[in-house]
């Protein structure tokens, strides 16, 4: 009889770990550079990958020191110390910054309503969500404006306008 109530408690207990560490999965994990970005386009990515994935119909990109274009076959090679680039997706621009080929920072704002749910986030926040979204999905939070989540080598910023997320920004420190 004890050995029946003993086996019952361990499985109790297993099933309660199991549970615990599905619903933990679902943490914001500030160190995981797939988190910081969107539309599967994410901080460290080569930028090759990254516009096949995003398909813009326009790109340009420039160094901002020196004011040299730059092919997407030679960024994704390594060239290049510090170019931004400014693609158009349908009617919406979004910024990169692209370094040794690797993505350091993507910028998305002035997003027309209508294709608000084009853009989305790893986690699943759209462009003019509700701020409360924005909590739920990524955790406790500061700030009415700009909201602010980092780990130690990134750093996801939000802006709100009219309690709606207006626009996003991913930098990697």
């Amino acid at each position: 009889m004890k050995y029946t109530r003993f086996i019952q408690m361990m499985v109790m207990f297993v099933l309660a770990v199991i549970f615990l560490q599905a619903c933990s999965g679902n943490e914001f994990d500030a160190e995981n550079p797939k988190e910081y970005g969107i539309n599967g386009v994410y901080l460290g990515q080569n930028v090759k990958e990254a516009i096949e994935i995003l398909r813009p119909t326009k790109a340009d990109f420039m160094d901002m020191v020196t004011r040299q274009t730059y092919t997407v076959d030679q960024m994704a090679a390594g060239e290049g110390d510090a170019v931004m680039g400014m693609l158009l997706i349908d009617r919406t621009q979004l910024i990169l910054k692209v370094q040794k080929g690797q993505l350091q920072s993507i910028m998305l704002s002035g997003v027309p309503q209508e294709d608000a749910q084009k853009f989305k986030t790893i986690r699943g926040l759209a462009m003019y969500d509700a701020s409360e979204k924005l909590t739920q999905l990524y955790g406790m939070r500061t700030g009415e404006k700009e909201v602010i989540y980092q780990g130690k080598s990134y750093k996801a910023s939000f802006g709100l306008a009219n309690n709606q997320v207006a626009w996003m920004r991913f930098d990697k420190l």
